[in-house]
């Protein structure tokens, strides 16, 4: 409990300065996150908008669904809903592999041949099957009137069918969060560069990993082989200005700002001057991203320090502290 007051605190504190810049840019409007996987809810990055946020969260299996919309409920998001069809490349129906930890259950089977290579295999079991509703977020997404500002993937290998199924979609969106595989963790599923090839044919740009994820054989201790990760897609800040109204504009600026993207701030406030817009935007968003840039450049000097103390008992230990 104690170990959670002083991470919101600090946290709280860390934010402050990300939130108000959100809160002036965005005004009385919200950025609409789909959330394709949210059996633990939205990533903790976006929690701290979360009043900025209209947040429509999709989750099939039926033992996770039930929770999902209650573990927010206390502060509240600027809109909630639950959307709880699977979301494939086609409409019509799919059946989910259901496995000992939800989290691992996956429309594609386990490759248990890998899977039992490392710690706890046993969470890949399957212990049964269900059939469901299936859809495309572009059905949904016209059937609603919906556009999605930001979208979060993380449905066990069917993150590229999902992608199939919303090229409509992302011609409006602007930064998709996916969780991409670089080994088959369930059989026949589609790897990174499948995924990548395809984000980029609908215009956009890779920016970097949010998160990377190593196995170990023996203990999961953050070494081993790099097996799958968080990559974050956007749309470059260049082709948002020529393309985009200013309150699409506005959305992108605040997307950065979550992500942390001090550089693409510095761009897009670039790119705002050299059009000829919105002077006062343009200086607060070059403002905020240099700010970001300064915070980020201290804790990588910090974070090298540390690197640098280590790697003089352990030469080639960089490589395996990378994030």
């Amino acid at each position: 409990m104690l170990k959670k007051i002083i991470k919101k605190t600090i946290s709280n504190i860390f934010y402050k300065q990300s939130l108000n810049f959100v809160q002036s840019i965005l005004g009385t409007s919200a950025i609409s996150l789909l959330d394709i996987g949210a059996a633990h809810g939205a990533p903790e990055r976006w929690r701290f908008f979360k009043k900025h946020i209209d947040y429509y969260g999709v989750e099939p299996d039926p033992r996770s669904s039930e929770s999902v919309l209650v573990k927010d409920s206390k502060d509240g998001y600027h809109s909630q809903s639950l959307i709880t069809k699977a979301i494939w490349d086609v409409a019509g129906e799919v059946t989910l592999n259901l496995c000992r930890k939800p989290m691992t259950s996956s429309i594609y089977k386990p490759n248990s041949e890998f899977v039992k290579l490392f710690p706890d295999p046993e969470r890949f079991d399957i212990l049964s099957t269900v059939n469901l509703v299936c859809d495309t977020v572009d059905n949904i997404a016209q059937k609603s009137g919906l556009v999605f500002d930001a979208i979060k993937l993380d449905i066990q290998g069917g993150e590229l069918n999902a992608i199939k199924g919303a090229s409509g979609v992302l011609n409006s969106t602007l930064a998709v969060e996916v969780e991409i595989e670089f080994t088959h963790l369930y059989t026949d599923q589609p790897l990174f560069d499948e995924i990548f090839s395809t984000l980029r044919k609908s215009n956009f740009e890779f920016m970097d990993f949010v998160s990377i994820y190593r196995w170990s054989v023996k203990e999961n201790n953050g070494t081993g082989q790099l097996t799958f990760a968080d990559a974050l897609f956007m749309k470059t800040p260049e082709a948002v200005v020529v393309s985009a109204d200013e309150s699409t504009i506005r959305k992108y600026a605040a997307i950065c700002a979550v992500y942390e993207r001090g550089d693409l701030l510095i761009r897009l406030g670039d790119s705002l001057r050299s059009a000829g817009l919105n002077p006062d935007l343009c200086n607060r968003i070059n403002q905020f991203g240099f700010y970001i840039s300064k915070r980020n450049a201290k804790s990588q000097k910090k974070y090298s320090f540390a690197s640098k103390f280590i790697q003089l008992t352990h030469p080639g230990a960089r490589a395996h502290m990378l994030h």
